[in-house]
């Protein structure tokens, strides 16, 4: 009788711990937290620090991670937003990937070393920092090109690096969440400033959200394609596939439909755009939720690893995903 109690007990356990969490491989190691609003906070001490599942190899330290464990699965870079760093914004999305075979990777840029708070300074710059990184991994893991996920102003920056630092040939996929691609509104920059603690967040010199805001020149100088004086996104030519993933409820990307990309006529670019509420009526995650979202992570995993993998649709709530 002890022992069916101890069986059925054990049982219910796994189930609970299921629903908790979300399916994952048997191979996995990493229990995932779904909480944007518990896990920013707490994190921004540890900003130095990578979140569970990801390696940071800015230091020169070999890759620890072998991707060739998962051949269908290229090395993959996270990059965080705007007054966001690698710690805060990736406690779900790092150890989710780390959890379905991908060896992941996240850095900072965009600040100083011992800021709280990075992707402040001007985006141009960052692209740089972002191309230096990719070449750190690409040493450290003996790969030729990288996969990648950003959040925010981390689902548009690698743009300019792809574009104009020569980076063409070494992203293969890019997956930009809630990228601020078509720049947004001084008033979404505000509120997102307000949501992070952040008091008059443009009363100072902030390049990175100026750089951001609609018809900036750096907006102009990303989205500039040779041939045309139109702008486009992506430019006849490009070799990466890209996807960009948005919710309706992005209060910080306004309006929310600056997210998706556009290309210009004749290119044959790979370029898929994903409302996710047009799937997920449950998807209610706002612009910070969204990294914390298994309605958002499930379709970038599907976009870099289609083979075996679905979207799923359930409850994702404002300042907290889920």
């Amino acid at each position: 009788m002890r022992r069916r109690l101890a069986l059925t007990t054990g049982a219910l356990i796994a189930a609970g711990a299921a629903l908790i969490g979300t399916a994952v491989p048997a191979n996995a190691y990493y229990f995932i937290v779904w909480d944007w609003g518990s896990q920013f906070v707490s994190h921004l001490p540890t900003s130095a620090t990578p979140p569970p599942g990801a390696e940071n190899v800015s230091d020169g330290h070999k890759s620890t991670c072998n991707w060739k464990n998962s051949p269908d699965k290229l090395p993959l870079i996270l990059v965080h937003g705007t007054w966001e760093q690698q710690s805060d914004n990736f406690q779900a999305l790092s150890p989710y990937f780390k959890n379905e075979g991908f060896c992941v990777y996240t850095f900072n840029y965009g600040g100083n070393p011992g800021d709280t708070m990075w992707g402040w300074k001007s985006i141009a710059n960052s692209a740089g920092e972002f191309g230096t990184y990719v070449n750190k991994v690409l040493a450290s893991t003996g790969a030729t090109k990288v996969d990648v996920v950003g959040h925010s102003q981390g689902g548009m920056m690698p743009r300019y690096y792809i574009k104009k630092l020569g980076g063409m040939s070494k992203v293969n996929k890019f997956v930009g969440l809630a990228a601020s691609n078509n720049g947004t509104t001084l008033s979404g920059l505000a509120k997102l400033g307000k949501a992070i603690g952040i008091t008059d967040p443009l009363s100072n010199v902030q390049p990175a959200a100026i750089d951001q805001t609609i018809g900036s020149d750096f907006q102009k100088a990303i989205d500039a394609c040779p041939g045309t004086t139109a702008l486009y996104n992506v430019c006849k030519g490009d070799t990466v596939k890209y996807w960009s993933i948005e919710t309706e409820g992005d209060q910080v990307v306004t309006p929310y439909t600056n997210a998706f990309l556009t290309k210009q006529p004749g290119s044959t670019t790979s370029v898929t755009n994903i409302d996710v509420n047009k799937q997920c009526p449950l998807e209610l995650a706002e612009h910070l939720g969204m990294s914390y979202s298994q309605n958002v992570a499930s379709r970038a995993l599907v976009a870099l690893a289609p083979l075996g993998n679905f979207a799923i649709c359930k409850t994702s709530t404002p300042y907290s995903g889920g």
